[in-house]
């Protein structure tokens, strides 16, 4: 029996997947490691310095409004109002950008390229879907349809392009609150898992309430590190976004040297001495090699005058990678944070076992 069967057998024990629903397989790059921009394939050495976890545009109304009242964007003054922020940041060295708005927050392909070909820099958009901060996100189909049927949607999207286009994901974005992996959050995860083995694409989950304290994250993370391996998936598909609320690292660590990957991405100026501090540990435990930083900034407001506040994108390199060069990290350890586990982690290949 191959993974993908086995995990399509779990999925029945589990009562997800009916058996005649699943998806077609995606097309897999070749054996050179590749990334999926909204401009096209690049090479994954190719994305230089990225910012792991970031947002360009987001519509934060519940699902109910979203559908009952659409917003139409003005693309022009969106592009206007994000574009100096995108070449400050270009001009300090950034060469990347992970657009992680989820698809049913507002996810914007169109603005993403836009943004990308005006900028000069490599983004990824994502597929998925978003059951967090008490599911008012959550559109009917999520809750209607099981995960292979999800899985198929997304799978879709990786083969024709997203909404129309011919822009295809980077990554499968899927969020839950902390808490057993159960339910709905259970079928997005294994709808992530098929999708990955269907088009090898990396799941960055969410995990947590829009709190700064999640006290039962890593408990989560863990369970459903538990499920990925059930599933025949390897730990370094699978990005755990927001660990940096979690406390207890040794949660981090054990994740780590499983091949997990952790997410330290809501930095921000006042969380500077955390952050530092984070990092000295998963450096002395030896497993910065898993680590991504970030900050979860920006973005344009769909329904706010000219987007509203937009959070900066410049305080990583002026404020928290001086901060580590000065407690010792040297430049292979900067390398490390900024080149080589975004390449990594963001590759498109089939990971099991």
């Amino acid at each position: 029996m191959d993974r993908r069967h086995a995990l399509q057998t779990l999925m029945l024990s589990c009562g997800l997947v009916s058996a005649g629903c699943a998806p077609t397989r995606g097309t897999l790059p070749d054996a050179r490691l590749r990334v999926m921009t909204v401009n096209g394939w690049i090479n994954a050495a190719d994305l230089g310095v990225t910012l792991a976890h970031e947002h360009l545009f987001a519509d934060l109304r519940p699902h109910k409004e979203q559908a009952a009242q659409p917003l139409a964007t003005d693309l022009d003054e969106a592009v206007q109002v994000l574009l100096p922020h995108l070449q400050q940041i270009a001009s300090r060295g950034c060469r990347s950008l992970v657009e992680c708005t989820a698809t049913n927050l507002g996810r914007h392909p169109r603005l993403i390229r836009r943004l990308s070909q005006a900028s000069g820099l490599h983004m990824l958009t994502v597929t998925g879907g978003y059951a967090a901060a008490g599911r008012r996100f959550v559109p009917p189909y999520l809750m209607e349809q099981s995960a292979g049927q999800l899985a198929a949607r997304w799978t879709r999207e990786w083969n024709v392009g997203i909404d129309g286009t011919d822009i295809r994901p980077g990554l499968i974005k899927i969020g839950v609150d902390e808490g057993p992996i159960e339910g709905l959050e259970l079928k997005l995860l294994q709808a992530a898992l098929q999708t990955h083995l269907d088009t090898g694409l990396t799941i960055a989950c969410h995990i947590g309430a829009w709190v700064e304290k999640h006290t039962e994250a890593g408990r989560s993370a863990l369970q459903q590190l538990g499920a990925i391996r059930q599933a025949g998936v390897s730990p370094s598909a699978w990005i755990w976004v927001h660990s940096q609320h979690e406390d207890d690292l040794q949660h981090h660590v054990s994740i780590a040297r499983q091949g997990g990957w952790i997410s330290f991405d809501d930095f921000r100026v006042e969380r500077l001495a955390l952050y530092v501090e984070r990092l000295q540990t998963m450096r002395r435990e030896g497993v910065l090699h898993r680590v991504l930083v970030s900050q979860d900034a920006g973005w344009y407001t769909a329904g706010q005058p000219r987007g509203g506040t937009i959070v900066p994108y410049e305080p990583l390199f002026t404020s928290l990678l001086p901060a580590l060069r000065a407690a010792g990290f040297g430049e292979a350890d900067i390398d490390t944070l900024m080149v080589t586990n975004p390449a990594q982690a963001f590759a498109v290949r089939l990971r099991t076992g």
